[in-house]
């Protein structure tokens, strides 16, 4: 249903007026109300709402240009059309220069086809306030996610073809660089190549709702920090992109690798302690029981021995992993390297190999040393861990009263005596 307009007319002349009237008899769709002056329009004007005003450009008291001024002080968008009994130019002129919407010349004719005017421009007004009103709110909006986005806690940001469209504060802070210098890097610069895996799962999960990804990030600094993000596709610029926002999430990571290494070791030092209650088997066997549980506590342990005292030097009674290496890491140390405090000792023949040694204490005496080898970088509390796992070891070879040489006929892998030592 169209709404009803609503029409002030100021006319002096009251033929003038029913002439008007007579006009839009046949249009119920108008609602005109009448003043004879200036000041009375201006009244009827700050007292109610009006569609359109047609104001007389010659009236009594306050002119139909004055009122026409005032008119625009109140509302500038109504429109306003300016009614003389004299079609010059100049006039003209001057009305529009006061923002009339537009001059009409007194006739029989005009009077005719003032409906017709009036809603034409009654309609063109609500477009214009229409359009007027949706483009404040689409301005508005687009002020509101700009805002969200700038002032988001998680990083936004948007790839297309794999390269950063758009990034927002937070994301240069979580990278530690400006925008300028994202904007056209693609994503995979700035992720560990251990974790390019999760990359290449962007394009393959496309179709799940928001997959949550967590990877390790390279910061401009040289530093690494674990994040977590999620993508949906979307189109940007008219082209298919990945919309992401991002968290960091190290703290919390740190916290979890922290606990899953307390809880391996916990696991490790516990399985050891029951052994040391309750034996399961004999003490070659609890040895090499005890060397698994101990790698198994420690992140990255790749090859593992437990030495003991022997008449003739320190001899291996459980071994995991290749023997040679081991032999090649004692080969011409001495004892005391061993079975002295828990130390780090840098393996010359592979570089991204570290071994760790700890003692073995029995009943207050040094009897032997675990040693295990690590992929670099070696977990900080590694050694730690191992110190704490040879004193477990220690008590275990109390509760067997273990005697310090093995069968030698024994043909076991676990008898391999060290030399040099």
């Amino acid at each position: 249903m169209v709404k009803p307009y609503r029409i002030l007319i100021v006319e002096d002349d009251p033929e003038h007026a029913e002439l008007i009237r007579m006009g839009f008899r046949r249009h119920d769709e108008y609602f005109l109300d009448f003043a004879s002056t200036g000041e009375q329009g201006l009244e009827m004007i700050s007292g109610g709402a009006y569609d359109l005003i047609s104001v007389d450009l010659v009236l009594p008291g306050i002119g139909g240009l004055d009122v026409l001024v005032r008119i625009r002080k109140l509302d500038p968008d109504i429109p306003v059309v300016m009614v003389s009994g004299h079609g010059t130019t100049e006039m003209a002129v001057v009305a529009f220069e006061n923002r009339a919407t537009k001059y009409v010349v007194k006739s029989l004719e005009s009077f005719k086809s003032l409906p017709y005017v009036f809603e034409n421009l009654i309609q063109e007004a609500r477009f214009k306030s229409n359009e007027r009103g949706m483009r404040e709110q689409i301005e508005r909006s687009e002020r509101i996610h700009r805002n969200i986005v700038e002032n988001a806690l998680a990083g936004i940001y948007i790839l297309q073809d794999g390269v950063f469209k758009l990034v927002n504060p937070k994301l240069c802070e979580i990278f530690g660089c400006e925008a300028a210098s994202l904007i056209g890097m693609p994503f995979w610069q700035m992720v560990k190549p251990d974790d390019m895996e999760c990359i290449c799962r962007l394009d393959r999960d496309r179709q799940v709702p928001a997959p949550v990804y967590e990877s390790k990030v390279l910061r401009r600094d040289g530093t690494k920090r674990w994040i977590e993000f999620r993508t949906v596709p979307i189109e940007y610029e008219g082209r298919r992109a990945i919309l992401g926002n991002l968290l960091d999430i190290t703290p919390r990571k740190e916290l979890e690798i922290e606990i899953l290494r307390s809880n391996r070791e916990l696991a490790a030092i516990s399985s050891i302690m029951q052994r040391c209650l309750k034996p399961q088997g004999d003490m070659d066997t609890e040895l090499a029981d005890a060397l698994t549980q101990v790698m198994a506590g420690i992140d990255g342990a790749e090859l593992g021995g437990v030495f003991l005292r022997a008449s003739t030097g320190l001899e291996l009674r459980a071994l995991v992993g290749s023997v040679e290496d081991l032999m090649k890491f004692t080969e011409g140390m001495e004892a005391n390297l061993l079975l002295g405090l828990a130390k780090t000792h840098k393996c010359e023949d592979h570089a991204d190999r570290v071994w760790i040694t700890a003692p073995i204490v029995c009943s207050g005496r040094t009897d032997g040393a675990t040693v295990i080898a690590c992929q670099e970088p070696v977990d900080p509390e590694a050694l730690s861990f191992l110190e704490r796992a040879a004193i477990t070891i220690g008590y275990l070879l109390e509760t067997g009263k273990m005697p310090p040489l093995l069968n030698p006929s024994t043909e076991s892998i676990m008898q391999v005596q060290t030399r040099n030592l």
